[in-house]
């Protein structure tokens, strides 16, 4: 068996050109593994933001719908919230004031808030006497509950040591390439006296 020589003498490599292809291809993936770690960092970044912002507006409403029974606490000293549904209209007056939400609880500001806020559980914890009375809005009904002090815990699984006011709210949260997710924060605010 003859080969014929068609005229294209055969190059001699010594294997450069296969190296600098796999150093092209690893380098590709070190830039697109880059590409993926700094949006995930971006995500993480603007989500820990939206939980400060949420965390410091959810205390701000909580202590100020801390409607405290003046009369009870001059005679006793003790904190107690008495009107619950006044409490309440006072919490979602200051929410929608603290996050700059318009009349349908939407906020302007879409890149931390991108949809209409909802309040899940709106919960007043009354200390008194080694007794912990818990009245939950549901509606506009009042739901009361009662337990030991030291036995009763916060939706967040906080332990109740003091009167005060837990709540909770949830949002769609835009993040990036479109997606939207829905987010839930929650803030217990204890509301002591002085000694």
């Amino acid at each position: 068996m003859t080969l014929r020589n068609s005229g294209n003498p055969r190059r001699k490599t010594d294997g450069c050109s296969d190296v600098g292809q796999v150093g092209l291809g690893v380098g590709l993936f070190f830039l697109l593994f880059l590409a993926v770690l700094l949006v995930s960092q971006f995500q993480l970044e603007q989500v820990r933001a939206s939980d400060g912002y949420l965390q410091d507006a959810l205390a701000a409403s909580g202590l100020a719908s801390a409607l405290v029974d003046i009369q009870e606490y001059g005679k006793t000293h003790a904190v107690r919230i008495a009107d619950s549904q006044a409490a309440y209209e006072q919490y979602c007056k200051s929410l929608r004031a603290n996050l700059g939400l318009d009349e349908s609880w939407e906020c302007a500001n879409r890149r931390l808030i991108s949809g209409k806020v909802t309040v899940e559980a709106y919960v007043i914890y009354n200390v008194q006497d080694g007794q912990v009375t818990c009245c939950s809005m549901e509606g506009d009904r009042v739901k009361t509950t009662a337990g030991l002090l030291g036995a009763v815990y916060a939706p967040n699984g906080q332990l109740i040591e003091h009167t005060g006011i837990y709540s909770e709210i949830s949002y769609p949260m835009k993040g990036l390439f479109g997606w939207t997710v829905q987010a839930r924060k929650g803030k217990l605010v204890d509301i002591v006296g002085e000694d």
